[in-house]
């Protein structure tokens, strides 16, 4: 028993209240919570328990995302940082480019106290390209799929960190 070829992509954009449903993790006389328990066969049986003697069965649930190089026209006296700015997904990044964000945001602010157009304009510029270059991380792990998912975040941070 597999998983379902991906018809969708693992990371997309959903308007608020329309959280669309995939097919292919029902649990069906526990066979999905035996396929995801199999995923970790030889691990200790106190942590296969977690997936195992759970209450309820798996859920699939929707990755959101913004696109890679969302941008948005400066408003006046406002901006956005961390998920708000760059709604990625998950790559291990989010919180580092959060807090990233708060410190250049500050940084910006701190270099033009009396301008404050000034900062927001230094700190959008600078945060877009950052944003897409995390973002990019995210989308390399998302497409690591099937049976050598180990083998291809070896090769993926290997040829990446060289």
């Amino acid at each position: 028993m597999g998983y379902p070829p991906q018809a969708e992509p693992a990371a997309q954009i959903v308007p608020p209240g329309r959280h669309r449903r995939r097919g292919g993790l029902r649990d069906e006389g526990g066979a999905a919570t035996a396929r995801i328990a199999q995923e970790f066969d030889g691990w200790a049986p106190e942590l296969t328990a977690l997936i195992t003697d759970a209450d309820l069965p798996p859920l699939l649930r929707p990755i959101f995302a913004l696109p890679l190089g969302h941008k948005w026209d400066r408003v006046p006296g406002v901006t956005l940082l961390g998920d708000a700015a760059h709604l990625l997904a998950p790559n291990g990044e989010g919180a580092n480019s959060a807090m990233y964000d708060g410190a250049e945001l500050g940084k910006a602010i701190a270099a033009h106290p009396d301008d404050i157009e000034a900062a927001l304009n230094q700190y959008e510029e600078a945060m877009f390209p950052r944003s897409a270059e995390f973002g990019s991380i995210g989308t390399e792990l998302h497409e690591l799929d099937g049976e050598d998912v180990a083998e291809g975040l070896i090769d993926m941070y290997t040829n990446n960190h060289n």
